[in-house]
């Protein structure tokens, strides 16, 4: 039988997501294998995903028994919003993975609107979002179902465990049937792991803070020509910060490990695992992109570092 509550993690938990029902997992990959199973859609259906994620999402689509489509992004927020979704959807379209990229929330309101009008199942992947809010709700209550992870490198970072959400009693009791039956999705931590989980989401706020003030910081600092920024808004809580090197973006990553400085590129476009599909928007994202680490516990002087390289050098 899976641990399916532990009173301080729930109680916390439930502070900062408006879900009537909370269940862990063993990881976010988990929790979205579980989701797409607990809403009981047709095997070998079309669920779309943007091509703009973690591979793990297109893994866990077919480890599911389901056909990932790709829809492009948007250049606006990297995002898949419905124009993507509309392009690409079919009569076997089933659900919607809809992901708020490098921690940016997607138009989820919208989403929803559309999934509902077109009789589809919506899972919000928040799993680089815990703790982002979207027009004053938090990331992870949209949709039929939610999915969180706690994994390395996440807003709450324990190296282990996902959470899935949602209102609807009947995918929740799916949900909890299949992670009892399947001890690859169950969440069976230490004690230590517990109480570890329970710290850092008392912190959770104070996490969220350092987050925006590093982004702001990364916003206001970064002057290069060379580079394009999202538009900035002091209620978007970045995973890593994104930003496009619109020239010799290699070039500039490879010099950075040179000096000992380290920037990242991800992610790049799972259009480039099947074949024949060019998604332009996702396609150029997957050449331009590089990411900042803005992590609460990032020390100033570095980040300063990182961003006094990249107007110096990006060309």
């Amino acid at each position: 039988m899976v641990i399916s509550h532990f009173s301080e993690l729930n109680s916390s938990l439930s502070k900062n997501l408006s879900r009537e029902h909370l269940l862990m997992t063993s990881s976010g990959s988990a929790a979205l294998i579980t989701a797409l199973l607990a809403s009981k859609i047709p095997k070998g259906s079309d669920v779309i995903m943007p091509a703009i994620c973690c591979p793990a999402v297109l893994f866990a689509i077919q480890l599911a028994g389901f056909t990932p489509v790709l829809a492009d992004v948007s250049l606006d927020d990297y995002c898949m919003n419905v124009p993507q979704v509309e392009a690409v959807k079919t009569e076997n379209t089933v659900a919607i993975v809809a992901v708020h990229s490098y921690g940016h929330y997607c138009k989820i309101d919208e989403l929803e609107i559309y999934a509902k009008q077109n009789s589809l199942v919506l899972i919000e992947d928040a799993c680089l979002a815990m703790g982002g809010t979207y027009k004053g709700k938090p990331l992870g209550s949209f949709g039929d179902i939610s999915i969180i992870s706690f994994g390395y490198d996440k807003t709450i970072n324990c190296n282990y465990g996902g959470l899935l959400t949602t209102n609807n009693h009947t995918f929740y009791s799916n949900a909890l049937n299949i992670i009892n039956n399947n001890e690859f999705f169950a969440f069976t931590p230490s004690q230590s792991q517990i109480n570890e989980l329970n710290v850092k989401l008392s912190q959770l706020v104070s996490f969220i803070s350092k987050r925006q003030k590093n982004t702001k910081t990364c916003h206001s600092l970064l002057k290069n020509k060379n580079i394009t920024k999202l538009p900035y808004n002091d209620d978007i809580t970045y995973w890593r910060y994104p930003l496009l090197i619109k020239n010799n973006r290699d070039e500039l990553v490879k010099k950075a490990q040179s000096h000992g400085i380290t920037i990242t590129t991800h992610y790049k476009s799972l259009a480039q695992l099947s074949t024949g599909v060019h998604l332009e928007n996702a396609h150029y994202i997957s050449e331009h992109i590089v990411n900042i680490f803005i992590r609460p516990e990032t020390p100033q002087s570095q980040l300063l570092n990182i961003l006094n390289f990249i107007n110096e050098h990006a060309q």
